[in-house]
């Protein structure tokens, strides 16, 4: 989860969400599809579900 927001090599558009360590908060960002990192939800209750586990 410390991992910044990464939004992958591809030119597509998937809004998801990334915790943000530094405010301790879940925050949007664009995904572009592929590549990117393991910080990347695709809605803000799964990544707030997901967190509550850490």
């Amino acid at each position: 989860c410390k991992l910044a927001s990464e939004p992958g090599m591809c030119k597509g558009y998937f809004p998801r969400f990334y915790f943000n360590h530094k405010s301790g908060k879940c925050e949007g960002f664009v995904y572009g599809g592929c590549g990117g990192n393991e910080n990347n939800f695709k809605s803000l209750q799964v990544g707030s579900a997901l967190l509550k586990g850490i």
